[in-house]
């Protein structure tokens, strides 16, 4: 999904941010076959650097406040978790990233456990 040239706080209370740098091959063919997990929960993907960038771009204003609040390190690929009260929640580096982490890990937090019970 492409957006205006938005900030993070944009999306502050709708949707959890998915920021990765240097993105692998791999990862970008998993987040294909993934889009159920990510889109029951909320997530929007962007990646920053590395392959799929063209695939999830931020936009400019969006990619240099990611930039600044992440300090990505382009020597040490990395996977970050920005909640939906806009606070970055997690990080993993790319090797240690999974999807079964990342949803474990979100589906923990008392938000989304409120949500699982409201969506039955």
């Amino acid at each position: 999904m492409v957006f205006a040239d938005t900030g993070i706080s944009d999306f502050r209370w709708k949707n959890r941010l998915l920021v990765v740098s240097g993105a692998s091959k791999k990862l970008v063919q998993q987040l294909d076959s993934e889009e159920a997990g990510l889109t029951e929960r909320d997530l929007q993907v962007f990646i920053l650097s590395g392959e799929g960038k063209s695939d999830y771009p931020p936009k400019p204003n969006l990619a240099a406040e990611f930039a600044k609040r992440l300090s990505p390190d382009p020597e040490k690929p990395k996977v970050y978790l920005i909640g939906k009260d806009g606070q970055t929640t997690l990080e993993w580096s790319l090797d240690n990233f999974s999807f079964e982490k990342l949803y474990a890990s979100i589906d923990a937090m008392p938000m989304r456990q409120r949500e699982i019970r409201e969506d039955r």
